[in-house]
């Protein structure tokens, strides 16, 4: 029996309820990595969907303004060829679109690689590209149109930026004044979490973006996100392109009309600019907690819609409202790479089974 409204999504929560304790890898796999390489052989990760979930991607030696300052969910150029190099010794590579149709022939019959970045970051198309190209594997790059426009900017990023450079008693005291019930922080390292973890839509783009310009200059110089020429480029070059709503609001924080609104006028505005979309949403955080029954209430409206979420999981079965997504973090030896994977796995299936 599948999810139902007022159960979804069941796979990412009974995800993120795994206790630590089965977050650990499984004893063979200590015992082999002890045993060294020999035993990779024996170790192979098991049938699965395994979609490695990106961000940005940053050449330490060269990095652009923005990039000393956010570093959430990045990784270097040389970690993600390693990665990736690594993971075709036991992978093989897929491309996103292609996924449902492994279970139209009876599941995954062996252990298949997707690789996915999300927010659209330029450094996606000046670094990772020739990763890409290099290793031969297909990805899928899910962009927002109103930072394609340079209308906006993740605001987590002009955010990381004020508070890293002396500003976060003004980015304080202007989130009091448009938000006063919150009691928001003066601690730069506290009041970067509450932009997160206390986001009210709207009002925390409007407010960061005012105080940014007014304290240090232009966000859109910043030259954080592809443009919608780049994203072309991009497409055309191999790359799949899918949705991740038009700016990026945390969709469980809107009401069932804006979610829509968020979803289906991206499409619009990359259907004007002749992108393409393949058919897959990739909620803004990736979290159970993102989405509502409201998400789900669309996509019930839009059966050739998938949505991925970005918490953990291997996909060893297909659903199609919340495929599984994680990230590989800084790994970077092969036994710390096959280790995340076995314990996503170890996490996929004690959740399963709960």
């Amino acid at each position: 029996m599948g999810p139902t409204h007022s159960s979804w999504p069941q796979s990412q929560q009974s995800l993120e309820s795994v206790p630590a304790a089965r977050r650990r890898p499984p004893w063979w796999l200590r015992v082999g990595k002890r045993l060294g390489l020999a035993m990779e052989r024996w170790l192979t990760p098991p049938p699965g969907v395994y979609i490695l979930a990106y961000h940005s991607v940053v050449d330490p030696g060269d990095r652009q303004s923005w990039e000393n300052y956010y570093r959430k969910g990045e990784v270097t150029v040389q970690t993600l060829e390693r990665q990736l190099a690594t993971l075709l010794t036991w992978m093989t590579p897929l491309p996103l679109s292609q996924v449902p149709a492994l279970w139209e022939r009876g599941g995954p019959d062996r252990p298949y690689l997707v690789v996915t970045f999300d927010d659209g970051f330029e450094n996606n198309r000046r670094l990772a590209d020739a990763v890409l190209r290099r290793l031969g594997i297909p990805a899928t790059l899910f962009v927002n149109g109103a930072f394609a426009a340079q209308r906006e900017v993740f605001y987590r990023i002009p955010a990381a930026m004020l508070v890293g450079m002396g500003h976060a008693e003004a980015l304080s005291s202007a989130l009091r004044a448009a938000l006063p019930e919150i009691p928001w922080s003066s601690n730069p390292e506290e009041l970067f979490g509450q932009t997160k973890s206390r986001y009210v839509p709207e009002i925390m783009e409007s407010v960061v973006l005012a105080v940014f310009a007014e304290r240090i200059g232009p966000w859109s110089d910043l030259g954080v996100h592809l443009s919608v020429e780049g994203v072309r480029a991009l497409h055309q070059s191999g790359w799949e392109i899918g949705n991740h709503t038009l700016g990026h609001r945390i969709l469980s924080t809107l009401p069932p009309l804006e979610v829509v609104r968020a979803i289906e006028e991206n499409e619009t505005f990359w259907r004007q600019a002749g992108v393409p979309l393949i058919p897959f949403l990739a909620y803004p955080v990736g979290r159970a907690s993102d989405v509502h029954a409201g998400v789900w209430d669309h996509l019930q409206t839009r059966p050739e819609l998938h949505g991925l979420f970005c918490g953990g999981g291997v996909n060893v079965r297909a659903s199609r409202a919340e495929w599984l997504r994680f990230s590989l973090g800084g790994a970077q030896r092969r036994g710390e790479i096959l280790e995340r994977l076995h314990v996503e796995m170890a996490r996929t299936r004690a959740s399963l089974s709960a």
